[in-house]
């Protein structure tokens, strides 16, 4: 007896470990668009369909009822309510439109005749559309015929988002794959336009910037550093020190001078 429990149990557990845990298909969708949730095998002798989603903010709904052949049994009071259609050709579910509430773990039980359930997963993230970067460029630190430069692009209610970088020219190396570029760019450099890409699972948008131009770039020899400037102004706080005190003790002799010989004159008399 021993011996057939001990056999039904390691027969149970190899049974569990070949079934696995269900296998979720990633769906990704932009907001304000259409879901439509198609499986890659659906059972053939289905009787009847329940679909329930489990959102990531908590709530768990019945989203319909379908029965082949037969008209939909929406669930009533649910956020899907007058969204969601069962389209039996496919054994699809459409919902539209969606909003990035929707997100979240979709159903499909599949129940046959003789009563067997079949059951499919979808993993729904929904996604807002990436808006148009902004792409700001600032100096920071400029010599005679190069600068340093940190390109910065942004958008507004980013969420998750990857940023990638392109630039014209010569090859940069690794560029970050951040919201920030740092550059050096060089005044005898040939234009050099960076691109900043944002992106998410659903969409993208871009902008671009000349890197010469946003460092201002002159000739060499033209500009000035801020540490020669700071020098050259020393210099001449310097020289208007030493004039002033030049012209001081100039001015000062010739007062004294015409006051002495004033006075040996009344001496002598």
């Amino acid at each position: 007896m021993e011996h057939v429990v001990l056999l039904l149990l390691l027969s149970l557990f190899f049974l569990c470990r070949a079934q696995g845990p269900p296998v979720c298909r990633e769906q990704a969708v932009s907001a304000g668009g259409s879901l439509r949730l198609q499986p890659e095998k659906p059972p053939q002798q289905w009787v009847k369909v329940v679909w329930i989603v489990t959102l990531h903010t908590g709530p768990r709904w019945r989203i319909l009822t379908a029965e082949k052949n037969k008209a939909d049994l929406p669930s009533s009071k649910n956020p899907f309510s007058g969204r969601a259609v069962f389209q039996q050709d496919t054994l699809s579910l459409r919902i539209s439109p969606v909003g990035v509430a929707d997100s979240g773990v979709y159903r499909a039980d599949f129940e046959n005749a003789s009563g067997h359930v079949t059951n499919l997963w979808f993993c729904v993230s929904v996604w807002e559309p990436v808006h148009q970067p902004r792409l700001e460029a600032r100096v920071l630190h400029r010599e005679q015929s190069w600068c340093n430069l940190s390109l910065v692009c942004t958008v507004p209610s980013a969420g998750n988002v990857s940023y990638t970088w392109s630039c014209t020219g010569d090859p940069l190396g690794a560029l970050e794959r951040q919201p920030w570029l740092h550059l050096q760019v060089h005044g005898d450099a040939g234009p050099t336009v960076c691109h900043c890409n944002v992106s998410n699972l659903v969409s993208w948008s871009t902008a671009s910037t000349d890197d010469l131009a946003a460092c201002g770039a002159v000739p060499p020899g033209v500009s000035w550093s801020y540490c020669r400037m700071k020098g050259l102004l020393c210099l001449l706080v310097l020289g208007s020190l030493v004039a002033a005190v030049v012209l001081t003790h100039v001015l000062v002799r010739r007062w004294r001078s015409p006051s002495r010989g004033a006075a040996g004159s009344a001496g002598a008399g």
